[in-house]
């Protein structure tokens, strides 16, 4: 396995080199109800620490928002390690919360998502995934329209029908740099955009530039692994649409959509909740169900209620899951032991934004405090 050649390497990188990192966490369930049992809930937006992170009210409403590790709310896992493979070795969670067990905790890297506050809106909606831009050489901004305002560290690839500007190149991720709601900066790593280290432009390239997110540097092949859930910031109002979504596949194959037999939104739910999960005809947890033998998603095109919600956003969430902590009794930990008792080792790249979901086998009261820990090595 990539970063460590054998358990001797594994014990030197950490105790020799440093390359360790713990990181305790605690989560409130929302305080906006019970949790009902049966049903998923997204803690990402949720109190504790780390603090809640704010979904649906920012952005433009259907472009891509990137989720990365520098967002509030996202769970610390050490920085960025460059060429070094960093690994999650240990992981746990616990609660004293009466009428909590059984639960299940997932960890899942969110990518980011799309901000849906179209809910009174039928049909196939657009997503925004891509963009046309000029570049400026005499202040390297790249220019683009007004209908994707894109937030600092959004990781994107440029194609052209000519030739880029110099400076920029095929096949290379660069990271956002936010000026305005119209125009943006570029740079070549994460760390880059910390500082402000901008690409310059020698001149503005020929053709018509386009500017479109990509998931592979966090998601192998450009969406192995990646799935969709929709969970409410603005709790929903009445209806209970069909979703459906139509996406490109992690083989790039475009036009693919969720099967016919689609999930069913829950009328009237609340912040956080998995918005189809739950019991019965229709209801799926966590995640939206893909076409027959599809292996992720790189990017979602079409999000569609067949019915409206009266009221409400909610937001597509991309991500690609990591491990999972079942619970069984009330104040003992669940433990995870990834290196001997359970061998997977799950990759956590530079920038992941580290965030969980929660499964409520039992009616949950509000604000039930969850705790835990995460240990990480690399090399």
């Amino acid at each position: 396995m990539p970063g460590f050649t054998s358990l001797d390497d594994l014990i030197n990188e950490m105790t020799v080199n440093g390359k360790f990192w713990r990181a305790d966490w605690n989560k409130l369930t929302h305080a906006v109800g019970t949790q009902a049992a049966g049903t998923w809930y997204a803690l990402p937006h949720s109190t504790g620490n780390p603090g809640a992170m704010t979904l649906g009210a920012v952005g433009t409403n259907l472009a891509f928002h990137a989720a990365h590790d520098r967002l509030a709310g996202a769970i610390q896992h050490g920085g960025d390690v460059g060429t070094d493979f960093k690994r999650i070795l240990n992981a746990s969670a616990f609660s004293a919360a009466a009428t909590t067990m059984p639960a299940i905790f997932m960890l899942v890297d969110m990518l980011g998502w799309y901000p849906v506050t179209s809910t009174t809106t039928t049909g196939n909606q657009a997503l925004v995934n891509n963009v046309n831009v000029t570049a400026s050489s005499s202040s390297g901004l790249l220019l683009t329209y007004a209908g994707w305002g894109v937030q600092s560290y959004t990781p994107v690839r440029f194609t052209t029908t000519t030739t880029l500007p110099t400076g920029l190149s095929l096949n290379t991720t660069y990271y956002t740099i936010r000026v305005s709601a119209t125009t943006s900066r570029v740079a070549t790593s994460l760390a880059n955009v910390d500082t402000a280290t901008a690409i310059a432009y020698t001149d503005a390239g020929t053709g018509t530039h386009t500017m479109t997110i990509y998931l592979g540097d966090r998601a192998p092949s450009h969406g192995a692994g990646v799935q969709a859930y929709l969970t409410p910031s603005v709790a929903l109002g009445a209806g209970t649409p069909n979703i459906q979504l139509t996406y490109t596949d992690a083989a790039g194959n475009a036009g693919k959509t969720t099967p016919t037999t689609l999930p069913i939104s829950n009328a009237t739910a609340p912040i956080g909740q998995i918005e189809y999960s739950g019991t019965g005809a229709g209801k799926y947890g966590p995640f939206i169900p893909l076409a027959a033998g599809d292996a992720g998603i790189r990017s979602v095109q079409q999000f569609n209620y067949n019915v409206t919600h009266t009221s409400g956003t909610t937001n597509l969430v991309l991500c690609r899951p990591l491990l999972t902590l079942p619970m069984t009794t009330v104040g003992v930990a669940a433990e995870r032991d990834l290196l001997n008792q359970l061998p997977s080792l799950p990759r956590v790249y530079d920038g992941a934004c580290l965030t969980w979901l929660m499964y409520a086998g039992a009616a949950t009261p509000v604000s039930s405090a969850f705790f835990g820990h995460l240990d990480f090595a690399w090399g």
